[in-house]
């Protein structure tokens, strides 16, 4: 999903004449990714008409974008891993049969969203229902579109940058003959993603959820042409307490400050597998 842009920093390089060198270093300190005294000692070099070239913090504006459909991808995941352990769990409707048409919108172990009442099924729990928060809550960085080598771009928290192409098509007949034009655009790139959890719970659907996120590897449409690819390289689990606290004042207004904390939990990722195993 298209949103707007968004300024980053990467490695840029710049010329400076070396009689302004000095007061370049001043002014971009902060900015600069060379020695400075290895850059005096090749000023001394040349005259001071000539130019130096330094490695330099530059900021560029990049058109940013959501990764939408991972919690869908998580969630089908996980309706696999049940149907293969013979675990009913909730369709995603309410509806029994397809408009239209008398054919059940019902796969084989699968009853209609809420059905399971009393004791909700593995998907209600973590995924909700209609009028039923759901226990989790999961969205992406911030992916942005750079024309600039993304080993030069500098890491930013909650920002990942891909390279985005367009590439266009057709649907044609049997003999070649274009029917229909259409375009798509795609990106190739790594990202994080987020699974936030609004409640506790138990540890053997934290083993499910995490056996449903090792289990991706399509993410959309598009499989049968190639894309949607998704491969999961990490994981980790932490606890993150977050605080707003009162900073300094200033112009009779008060500094509103934000801290976070986080515990890593990583030793409770194959306990929790291990006790989805035993449950199942």
């Amino acid at each position: 999903m298209r949103g707007g842009e968004i300024p980053y920093q990467y490695q840029g390089k710049t010329n400076v004449v070396v009689s302004e060198l000095e007061e370049f270093l001043q002014l971009n300190k902060d900015l600069i990714l060379d020695d400075f005294n290895t850059l005096r000692i090749k000023a001394k070099e040349k005259k001071p008409e000539a130019k130096i070239s330094i490695s330099i913090l530059k900021e560029e504006r990049g058109i940013s974008r959501v990764v939408k459909g991972i919690r869908g991808a998580i969630r089908h995941s996980i309706m696999n891993i049940l149907y293969s352990k013979e675990i009913e769990y909730c369709s995603p409707t309410i509806k029994e049969k397809f408009q239209g048409n008398n054919e059940s919108t019902l796969l084989l172990g699968e009853h209609l969203m809420g059905k399971c009442g009393d004791n909700p099924c593995a998907i209600r729990q973590l995924f909700g229902m209609l009028g039923e928060e759901s226990s989790i809550r999961v969205w992406s960085d911030n992916i942005i579109q750079s024309d600039k080598s993304l080993d030069k771009i500098t890491e930013q928290k909650g920002l990942s940058f891909v390279y985005v192409s367009n590439e266009f098509r057709h649907a044609s007949r049997r003999d070649k003959k274009s029917l229909q034009d259409f375009s798509e655009q795609y990106f190739s790139g790594e990202f994080c993603f987020y699974v936030e959890f609004s409640k506790v719970i138990p540890q053997w659907l934290l083993g499910l959820l995490i056996e449903g996120i090792l289990g991706i590897t399509q993410l959309g449409r598009g499989g049968n042409s190639g894309y949607g690819r998704l491969e999961v390289k990490e994981m980790t689990l932490e606890k993150v307490s977050f605080e707003r606290i009162f900073g300094q004042e200033n112009n009779g207004s008060i500094e509103i400050v934000e801290r976070e904390t986080t515990e890593n939990q990583n030793h409770k990722l194959q306990e929790s597998l291990d006790a989805w195993q035993k449950y199942n």
